[in-house]
């Protein structure tokens, strides 16, 4: 015959001699309180960064159709920035995509979306929101590039942009990233076609492969009416 379980007795003891429940519970919180409070005066709490707007006061407008590849931008901005002509320290820059579409690329500000921000192992980079502008400030003493002579490149390989929107310097090998000029950007009174302008049309970071795709059709070579004749010939033999 099987065993019946028996109820179990529960005695309820009091959980320090001389002090009710209630007591004890009021204890502990006090307890729990001060071990908060003494914590946090020995640990400062991460600031918040404070957010960047959703829309900057400049921009880059840009029109990639009309560039002519004429590179004044690059010119310009190598000037401005280290006062002489060297198109591969330039914040901006023309390259060629298939089928041989040319346009510039720089940084598409894209604020507290920043992936290359994201991506910094230690925090060498931040968007600067001392101005309204979403433009990335680098600390070159937490670059591993520039304060361990690293080869980091997470910032350029995490940049929606692709090739391009970030570069490295050849001689100090900090990342290169467009500021705007702190609001009046040397490129844009340098170019000649208007491809790229202040404010205009504010591209959302992307690929300069997708955009090259994009821009294709117009540099298709159009086919003559004869020559698409003698394409549907069936050769002889």
């Amino acid at each position: 015959m099987a065993r019946r379980p028996q109820p179990v007795k529960t005695v309820e003891k009091s959980p320090v001699a001389g002090m009710s429940r209630r007591q004890l519970l009021a204890g502990a919180g006090l307890g729990v309180a001060g071990f908060v409070a003494g914590g946090a005066a020995g640990y400062a709490a991460p600031r918040k960064k404070p957010k960047s707007p959703p829309v900057p006061d400049v921009w880059i407008g840009r029109n990639m159709a009309e560039c002519t590849g004429c590179r004044l931008c690059e010119v310009a901005c190598s000037i401005e920035k280290e006062n002489k002509i060297q198109p591969s320290i330039a914040r901006i820059g023309v390259f060629q995509f298939y089928p041989g579409v040319e346009f510039p690329v720089a940084c598409f500000q894209c604020g507290d979306e920043a992936k290359c921000v994201e991506a910094c192992p230690t925090d060498a980079l931040e968007v600067d929101t001392s101005r309204k502008l979403n433009t990335i400030k680098i600390d070159t003493g937490l670059c591993l590039r520039t304060a361990r002579n690293g080869d980091c490149t997470l910032c350029q390989d995490e940049c929606p942009a692709g090739v391009g929107s970030i570069t490295f310097h050849p001689t100090t090998r900090e990342p290169l990233i467009c500021d705007l000029c702190d609001g009046e950007p040397a490129c844009i009174e340098a170019c000649p076609a208007g491809t790229i302008m202040f404010k205009g049309l504010r591209l959302a970071p992307i690929d300069g492969v997708q955009i090259a795709a994009s821009l294709a059709e117009a540099y298709k070579v159009p086919v003559r009416p004869e020559q698409e004749e003698q394409r549907t010939l069936t050769p002889e033999g």
